[in-house]
């Protein structure tokens, strides 16, 4: 009995055995592919990673800033005005010599009677400080003086010295003088005193020789 059992044994062994051998020899001959080897039959072979390639940045370029060129200013041009030349004063005679100043032209204009003897161009009052508009007289004369703000209450500090041929024909300080301090160009365009009518020199010379204290002084526009 023990025998027989044995030589079972043994068969089965040698099948198995054979087998095995089989299948090793077809595992050599497929060039070592472990997919024909029965014992790792149920096997499953782990996947070769893949390289994701990373990505080159491309690099962005910055705009290069526009320089914006700086505006130049362009000076406003200065009226060109001519000098003065007042001619000679004649004599006197019967025919009133009077003083026409105009506002709106910025001029004053020596008369004898109707006829105009000479015309200057003048300053007059900035806003805020016109010129009165009016008929007045010339009520006295001073040939060299001092102005100053406080005298009539300006808004800014000044101390004027030496303002020659100065003719007030108001109790508030109106004259006709002359206006050093100021340039060419003011004269018979910008209004720019305190009231008074400003003349340059030759014309307020020239003024100061043809009127006199009572000399009639009319203003308009």
């Amino acid at each position: 009995m023990k025998r027989g059992t044995l030589l079972r044994a043994a068969a089965a062994f040698a099948v198995v055995f054979g087998m095995a051998a089989a299948a090793g020899a077809g595992f050599w001959l497929s060039g070592g592919n472990p997919t024909w080897n029965v014992f790792a039959a149920g096997a499953t072979a782990t996947p070769t990673s893949t390289r994701t390639p990373i990505p080159t940045a491309t690099p962005t370029n910055t705009p290069t800033p526009t320089i914006t060129p700086t505006p130049t200013l362009t000076p406003t041009p200065r009226p060109t005005v001519p000098a003065p030349a007042p001619p000679p004063i004649p004599p006197p005679g019967p025919e009133e010599r009077w003083i026409d100043v105009d506002i709106s032209d910025q001029t004053a204009t020596a008369m004898v009677g109707r006829q105009p003897l000479y015309t200057a161009l003048v300053t007059t009052g900035k806003d805020g400080w016109e010129t009165p508009l009016g008929t007045f007289y010339i009520k006295y004369r001073v040939y060299n003086e001092t102005m100053t703000s406080a005298a009539i209450g300006a808004e800014e500090y000044y101390v004027l010295k030496d303002v020659l041929f100065t003719q007030y024909f108001t109790d508030q300080g109106h004259a006709l003088h002359l206006n050093y301090w100021r340039d060419d160009y003011y004269f018979g365009n910008i209004r720019s005193s305190h009231g008074c009518v400003g003349m340059r020199y030759a014309d307020a010379e020239f003024f100061w020789n043809f009127a006199h204290v009572g000399t009639r002084v009319t203003i308009h526009e």
